[in-house]
């Protein structure tokens, strides 16, 4: 009796040769064997003979293996270990013991059978020879697998010991792709996209924004970036835990008061540092995108899994830091970066007034003449949706190098949360 989903077309079976039980091996087509009972497909089987069924889920190197084991310990120089290889677009990958007579086909067979997304039109097989037991030679022929799957005996090979089978992808073939839009557009959800496809052209799909969305704040987040961003963010933790601990033994040594505030300070960024969970976020310029004419590098060329999240129209400015209350205040035409300091009742002592940045809703930061990463002037224009970032003053800690660092990382993707969950 066979348990569900069975590989009816590739049964392994393991025999032992007489005089000296040298291991073979060979493979039936169960499907056709029970189709057609004594047929050539229904082999006889012998004493001893050990049969494998395996199913179309699993992988077969738990299996297989022992039998692999077999045949290498019994190969010579004159008889090469009997194992093939086959690769690439074919359900189950890997290496499977040669028969006697064994073609292409079989060897495809062996592998589940052709996968989605295979080219059936050729293949490539990989052949290694070992000539007068002095050097490897390799040789790569060119299958014409269409033909060897419809029955042409001249296209389907017999295989030889060390062969392996690359079964090639189709061009430009992968998964479904998509993205998401969310927020202010008229049709949000998930899209398909095609392979190239750009931001403009899915938002046109999407029917366009609605009359209330804020393009200049919108987020465009990237699996990608989250990922090395995440790692970046998981190695300063690491580095940071290890500094704090050698500054903590230092400090007890010697009893400095200082060192006990700065290790306190450092405490809590480590604890801020372990919390935060990257956004992965892209600085776009949507409106531009909008207005961009086919083929514009303004445009951006989407990938499997991007988020883009359209928010609705914000009045507010943002303050956050090292200020008394952050908080955010209405956007007024009038006024500039430093007002909205006041209004959250100016920077504490601990603040770096001179490293004060804006942050602007579509994430870019502020860069003055200097092209430098902080602006100075506190006559700045605002806008909605900015927020304004008072850092803190970490050179007045026993240095350790990084922690400007640290500190504009939870900065900002604070700032990057906050806007993926601001519609």
């Amino acid at each position: 009796m066979l348990k569900p989903k069975p590989d009816v077309h590739y049964i392994l079976i393991r025999r032992e040769l007489p005089p000296d039980r040298r291991i073979t091996s060979l493979s039936a087509d169960l499907g056709a064997a029970l189709a057609a009972p004594g047929g050539d497909a229904d082999l006889p089987l012998m004493p001893r003979d050990q049969i494998t069924v395996f199913d179309m889920f699993s992988g077969r190197d738990r299996l297989i293996e022992p039998v692999l084991a077999d045949l290498s310990l019994q190969s010579t120089m004159q008889r090469p270990t009997q194992i093939v290889y086959v690769g690439g677009k074919v359900n189950v990958p890997g290496g499977y013991p040669l028969e006697e007579k064994m073609t292409v086909v079989d060897l495809v067979r062996a592998g589940g059978g052709l996968a989605n997304g295979a080219y059936g039109a050729n293949a490539e097989l990989t052949r290694y020879q070992v000539v007068n037991g002095e050097k490897r030679t390799t040789r790569v022929i060119d299958v014409d697998l269409a033909a060897a799957l419809h029955g042409n005996s001249n296209a389907n090979l017999v295989l030889e010991p060390f062969d392996s089978l690359s079964i090639k992808e189709v061009p430009q073939w992968a998964g479904k792709e998509a993205v998401t839009l969310s927020g202010e557009v008229r049709f949000p959800g998930q899209y398909s996209i095609r392979r190239g496809e750009t931001l403009k052209s899915v938002i046109q799909r999407a029917g366009g924004l609605t009359e209330f969305a804020f393009p200049e704040g919108s987020v465009l987040t990237r699996e990608e970036l989250k990922r090395r961003e995440q790692e970046q963010i998981d190695m300063l933790t690491q580095r940071m835990q290890r500094d704090l601990a050698l500054m903590a033994l230092q400090g007890a040594a010697a009893n400095q008061a200082g060192a006990v505030s700065a290790l306190s300070v450092g405490q809590t960024l480590l604890g801020q540092l372990r919390g935060a969970r990257a956004v992965g976020r892209l600085v776009i310029d949507l409106p531009q995108v909008i207005k961009a004419s086919q083929g514009s590098p303004a445009d951006i060329m989407l990938r499997d899994g991007d988020a883009l999240i359209v928010p609705r129209y914000q009045q507010e400015v943002t303050v956050i830091g090292e200020v008394q209350n952050p908080t955010s205040h209405l956007y007024h035409p009038g006024y500039q970066r430093d007002d909205y300091i006041s209004f959250s009742g100016g920077a504490t002592n601990k603040a770096k007034k001179g490293q004060i940045y804006i942050v602007r809703a579509n994430g870019s930061v502020v860069a003055n003449s200097g092209n430098r990463w902080f602006e100075m002037s506190g006559t700045t224009a605002m806008h909605p949706g900015d927020t304004i970032v008072v850092p803190l003053d970490t050179e007045r800690l026993p240095p350790l190098p990084f922690w400007t660092a640290v500190t504009q990382i939870i900065y900002n993707v604070a700032i990057a949360a906050a806007a993926v969950h601001s519609f």
